[in-house]
């Protein structure tokens, strides 16, 4: 599809829109639109040629149809709250007029082949406006095609005397024309509904883990599951608050969305998952995706990351961005909560117990359990920073990783 005809085809979505259409609704009135345009071209043209045979009788139907097809087009583009009635009225008369010409043109016989043309109609209330109307043109279609044989023995002396390269023009496009016209519909359709649909599945990604993703597509019930070992990180923008009071309520948006689209881009990196913002706070997850222990290291590697990446910030004031970083690792449980604005999230002591660490950490640092330092050691040097009393936990001993200290084994 060229960039013009992009443009041409936005700019009929826009003209056509309503404010509480979704995009199935946009992309189905550009086709309805094109639709008719393409039969009003096609209409004129069978009336040129059935003029130019000698048949003017035929080319009055075709008129007919130009007609009554460029009102219906207008009154969509002046009034698209009446979309669904001019479709189905023009769908209608798609399925009817041509029969009407058959028996004009002196039945099937004459080999013009207009009949074809009213097989449009039920496909265009199909992929247009929903099955009902298809299905009411399918029951007039096979009614007028039942008249129509009925009555063709006495049609045969009503043939036209038309030169024969008007029998052949008329069908050759009789032939060709409508089951393109409805293949090419029903392309620009489906591709606008599998690009809508890619969209559709990319923002979902967006916020769930692909599994949870499929999961819901697939099925309405609870969705939860318990987790013997994850890795639990939060991060909080240090005194960010005071810091963006004063400020442009955009410039702090902006200066969150840089900050978080880095640490996003970071996460995937290390095959972690995004949980959520809560304000200026940060909070990922390993162990989702069934990485094995390991997703403690590349955890403590990713936080050891963030706070290189923040440093390349500047707050509202001017002043350097400092992050509290806190890590503890263990059982969880996580499911969907909500079926409208939904959200995927952890619950348990380690999601809380990780969040205690970075609250109670330190500017600059990245505070961890126990459990951290026991399972990594060996390949970061951690400093003790002696039991502290941590709110419902009572005295913890945590361990600071600073990571000009840091020292990964190779």
């Amino acid at each position: 599809m060229t960039r013009g005809l992009r443009a041409l085809l936005k700019r009929i979505e826009q003209r056509l829109a309503l404010p509480g259409d979704d995009e199935t609704q946009r992309i189905r009135k550009v086709a309805a639109f094109v639709a008719g345009a393409s039969g009003v071209v096609t209409a004129a043209l069978f009336a040129a040629l059935y003029y130019v045979g000698g048949a003017p009788q035929l080319s009055r139907l075709y008129l007919l149809t130009v007609v009554w097809t460029g009102v219906t087009l207008a009154i969509l583009v002046y009034r698209p709250r009446t979309y669904y009635g001019a479709v189905l009225v023009t769908s209608i008369f798609v399925t009817i007029h041509p029969w009407v010409v058959v028996i004009a043109s002196g039945g099937i016989r004459s080999g013009l082949l207009p009949m074809f043309w009213a097989l449009v109609g039920p496909a265009a209330g199909l992929l247009l406006i929903g099955i009902r109307p298809a299905s009411l043109n399918v029951l007039i279609y096979t009614g007028m095609a039942t008249v129509t044989i009925l009555l063709d023995p006495q049609l045969a002396g009503r043939v036209p005397a038309l030169p024969e390269w008007v029998t052949q023009s008329a069908a050759l496009i009789s032939a060709l024309v409508p089951g393109t016209m409805v293949l090419l519909i029903s392309l620009y359709l489906f591709q606008q509904l599998e690009r809508a649909q890619r969209q559709a599945d990319q923002l979902l990604l967006n916020i769930l883990p692909r599994p949870i993703a499929e999961q819901l597509k697939q099925s309405h019930d609870t969705i939860a599951d318990d987790y013997s070992d994850v890795t639990v990180m939060f991060a909080d923008i240090v005194d960010f608050t005071r810091m963006s009071a004063a400020a442009n309520p955009c410039d702090v948006v902006e200066l969150l969305n840089a900050i978080f689209s880095d640490l996003d881009q970071l996460a995937d990196q290390y095959g972690l998952e995004k949980i959520k913002t809560i304000g200026d706070a940060y909070m990922v997850v390993g162990g989702l995706r069934g990485s094995g222990p390991d997703h403690t290291a590349a955890v403590v590697a990713y936080a050891i990351d963030v706070l290189n990446a923040v440093k390349a910030h500047r707050a509202p004031n001017g002043k350097h961005i400092r992050l509290r970083i806190g890590i503890h690792h263990g059982p969880t449980v996580a499911g969907v909560i909500g079926r409208r604005k939904f959200i995927y999230d952890l619950w348990g002591d380690t999601v809380n117990t990780a969040s205690r660490m970075e609250s109670y950490g330190l500017a600059d640092a990245i505070q961890v359990t126990q459990a951290v330092q026991e399972r990594l050691g060996d390949r970061y040097a951690f400093e003790p920073r002696g039991p502290i009393a941590i709110k419902g936990k009572g005295q913890m001993m945590t361990y600071i990783l600073r990571p000009d200290r840091a020292e990964r084994s190779p």
